[in-house]
């Protein structure tokens, strides 16, 4: 890999970062504040109902999928490229894709808020126009994707460092005026929710027409690539499908069986876990545009290097989460909301385990996304994925703890890592799966092993207040596992690379 290119991505991941840690203290002080005014019915309605739309905007999320594809690649042409023209046809493509979740949220939606979903009569006209606010959320985000997109291709993620300022004040912002708004809770903090949406929505959109011509809107007449988007569009939309039943399909089915209150439990695992992977996500975002143009350059050797480079770093920000709080979860909810709700504890830890096989498989289907023909992948991920719904709804049936259905995510990720990894051998020549599991799977099995056998005997002799308990078990085990991380986790390449980013006070003039 390149000097620029690592380089480049360096700094985008620190600045992701900077951007990551002001956004964590801000949600974890919103997200108690909003549990508590909102109180634990509330809460679950809103993360029920408020996710519904999620599900109708499945078919965004394959569009983008497209679109930061096409324009990736066509910047990574040069020249030669097109950005400006793909932008064109991919914002045409999402205006028709937000009429149609439009169309399917005001007929389908609606139904399955009245006549599906387990909601109190008494909340019913809450319910409902938290559906409609969640309905317009979603048609803003369908429209600006596109623009996210571009922002992603041009690798300036400094702009959402920039942008952060302004997400963090709106935020504070709906706080206050929850606070002090007399009325139904839940509804004023729907619509505070969806102004401080459409601020954002334009300030992004404001910024991306002035800065990139990539921006400028004008007629578009290729229609056969407008096809071949949409051809990779569609595939793309069977695995986002799946991927919608396994999250807010499930969430209806524990509705169904259960009640708000559990979805209450999902939405607080939510908030704890989307925390997590948004750290793993947002490191993610910055290898995203060179393993795009690295697959569509032939650059296989350095991709392969980056590949496994990325998933290796994934799993171990993964696991600086996930190993504290399997021991402190009880005592980080309990400080974090004070009363929380019955199953959240398992809850998070299931997830937690979910989004860790999850997130080393990213880099994987990042490559296989980099090629347009994913027809075959898209069917058989799918078929996979479909499981989560269908075992979820049974055992459901058979009575089980709802919490369970996590752990067939948890397994059924597991199998969608394998096949993952057989079609990137296929996809990217002289690439070793065997080599990928040995750097990234035994070394991140070895390295939790290690702590967990220094943190069983240390957590059993702590006799000790919650916050304290919590700041020194994961105090050594951060400790614990930056030392093995850097002693048997990393190799002598990125070993350079972290001493020259230090020595250098963060100059970023390195090579790996």
């Amino acid at each position: 890999m390149g000097g620029n290119n690592n380089k480049r991505i360096a700094k985008n991941t620190i600045i992701l970062y900077g951007r990551m840690i002001v956004f964590l203290v801000i949600s974890l002080f919103t997200s108690r504040i909003v549990f508590n005014t909102l109180g634990v019915d509330n809460f679950g309605l809103y993360s029920l109902v408020g996710g519904i739309i999620i599900f109708f905007s499945f078919l965004n999320n394959g569009l983008s999928a497209a679109t930061k594809r096409y324009i990736t690649a066509e910047i990574g042409k040069g020249a030669t490229g097109r950005p400006r023209y793909i932008f064109n046809i991919c914002v045409h493509a999402h205006i028709i894709i937000a009429i149609i979740i439009l169309i399917l949220a005001e007929t389908i939606g609606i139904w399955i808020v009245n006549y599906i979903l387990n909601i109190p009569p008494d909340s019913l006209r809450a319910a409902n126009l938290v559906f409609q606010v969640s309905v317009i959320m979603a048609i803003i985000g369908i429209i600006q994707s596109p623009y996210m997109s571009v922002i992603v291709a041009h690798e300036r993620m400094n702009i959402y460092a920039y942008f952060t300022i302004i997400d963090v004040i709106l935020k504070l912002l709906v706080i206050f005026l929850v606070q002090v708004i007399p009325g139904n809770k839940l509804i004023i903090y729907s619509f505070l929710i969806l102004g401080s949406g459409i601020i954002t929505f334009f300030v992004y959109n404001s910024y991306c027409r002035k800065t990139f011509t990539t921006c400028h809107l004008q007629k578009i007449k290729d229609k056969p690539l407008l096809k071949d988007i949409f051809s990779f569009m569609s595939w793309s939309l069977l695995g986002q499908i799946a991927v919608v039943s396994t999250n807010q399909g499930v969430s209806v089915l524990v509705n169904i069986f259960y009640s708000v209150t559990v979805n209450a439990a999902m939405g607080i695992s939510s908030t704890v876990t989307s925390i997590v992977n948004n750290f793993v996500s947002n490191f993610q975002i910055a290898f995203n545009p060179q393993i795009i143009k690295q697959y569509n350059n032939g650059e296989y050797n350095d991709l392969t290097t980056l590949i496994i480079r990325a998933s290796k770093i994934s799993s171990y920000l993964i696991l600086i989460f996930l190993i504290p709080l399997c021991f402190e979860t009880h005592n980080v909810l309990h400080l974090w909301l004070g009363d929380y709700p019955q199953y959240t504890v398992p809850f998070v830890m299931l997830t937690l385990v979910a989004i860790y096989f999850e997130a080393i498989s990213a880099p994987l289907w990042m490559v296989i996304y980099a090629q347009t023909k994913i027809k075959q992948y898209q069917i058989v991920i799918s078929l996979v994925y479909s499981l989560n719904f269908i075992l979820g709804w049974a055992i459901l049936w058979l009575g089980v703890l709802p919490y369970n259905v996590i752990t067939i995510r948890v397994f059924i990720f597991m199998v969608l890592l394998a096949i993952r990894l057989i079609y990137v051998r296929k996809t990217v020549i002289g690439f070793n799966s065997l080599r990928w599991l040995r750097e990234v799977c035994l070394k991140s099995l070895l390295i939790s092993l290690v702590t967990f056998a220094l943190l069983f005997p240390l957590n059993s002799l702590l006799n000790i207040n919650e916050l304290l308990h919590i700041v020194i078990i994961s105090g050594v085990s951060l400790i614990t596992m930056l030392i093995l991380i850097y002693g048997i986790g990393l190799d002598s390449n990125e070993k350079k690379a972290i001493y020259t980013l230090i020595i250098r006070k963060l100059r970023l003039n390195y090579t790996f």
